[in-house]
């Protein structure tokens, strides 16, 4: 027994100068506090204010507060008999409460103006909103019910139209808006978009080669596409059939016929008409050659391009002799 009230001693005389600066403070707060539940009594007990239907939120605060100051009066009571509070349920509560009170503080701002008003109203005293009137309109005393005309828009803030422009004759600036600063990341050297252009550059001699198209569609596992052509296709055909290739996708999403223009007409004859892998070179020219009185002539049309090229030669001749 003798060592417990030796302990309790200790601890008591540790936590007395803590303790006594908390009752110091908290014997003030409870002056200011029952100045004001006074008058607020005063005037509930001569009905000049009403205390029914009033805000919930208030209400459920009002018993947090209650419930924290019965916490502490407690707290101050084992504290005072020199009775350890560690791992005490009072001391959980306590920082519960304190927390809801931490976490409810932004919903008193902006419940604040709205508490004011209706308090005022309630007292009968003018609102915030009619507070600001101006002094004359007190003297008179006629202004009492909110003006409306006070939410117009101010002329003077008005741009004027006829005012003459400033600097009318400078460099435009535009108006920066939303600034944004260039990461240095994004800049790209010489070297680099040379290494781009080169790397593109190659790419696009690759699709064009028939050795790599070709391992590239046993890779893919595509269907083998097979093209009617005479003699290996240029780079300038090349180009030219994948542009056209594209028009006619874009001319089929769309539904619309894009116009020729002179340059591809003409591009396009020049490509029927020289040897560079088309077809075209060949067309029309058997119904040209048939209706000649041939010698050697079993079939309807010419076996080979050689007997093509002697047949044409013959004809040149007989044309010179006439």
């Amino acid at each position: 027994m003798s060592g417990q009230r030796e302990s309790s001693e200790t601890l008591a005389g540790k936590d007395a100068p803590r303790l006594l600066a908390l009752l110091k403070e908290m014997k003030e707060g409870l002056d200011v506090v029952k100045s004001k539940v006074e008058a607020i009594t005063v005037k509930v007990k001569q009905d000049k204010l009403r205390t029914a239907e009033g805000i919930s939120y208030l209400e459920a605060k009002h018993l947090l507060l209650l419930s924290y100051c019965q916490s502490i009066v407690y707290y101050l009571l084992r504290k005072a008999k020199g009775l350890s509070i560690e791992g005490h349920p009072v001391v959980r509560n306590l920082v519960e409460i304190r927390l809801f009170l931490e976490k409810i503080r932004p919903i008193d701002k902006k419940l604040d103006y709205q508490i004011q008003k209706l308090t005022k109203a309630a007292e009968g005293g003018p609102a915030p909103d009619k507070i600001m009137i101006s002094d004359k309109k007190e003297q008179n005393g006629s202004q009492t019910e909110e003006d409306p005309l006070k939410f117009r828009p101010n002329p003077d803030m008005l741009v004027s139209k006829t005012a003459p422009e400033e600097g009318a004759g400078g460099v435009y600036r535009p108006p920066k808006f939303a600034p944004t600063a260039m990461d240095d990341d994004d800049k790209i050297s010489k070297k680099e978009k040379q290494a781009l252009r080169r790397e593109k550059a190659l790419l696009q001699q690759s699709k064009q080669n028939s050795f790599v198209n070709e391992l590239m569609t046993n890779f893919e596992d595509r269907p083998e596409e097979v093209r009617e052509i005479v003699g290996a296709e240029s780079r300038e055909l090349t180009r030219y059939l994948a542009k056209r290739e594209a028009k006619e996708r874009q001319e089929e999403e769309l539904f619309t016929r894009a116009p020729i223009t002179r340059r591809e007409k003409k591009l396009e004859k020049h490509m029927t008409k020289s040897r560079n892998g088309l077809l075209g070179m060949t067309d029309g020219f058997y119904d040209d050659v048939k209706m000649l009185p041939l010698e050697e002539r079993e079939n309807d049309g010419p076996t080979d391009y050689s007997a093509v090229e002697r047949v044409g030669k013959r004809n040149k001749k007989r044309k010179a002799r006439f």
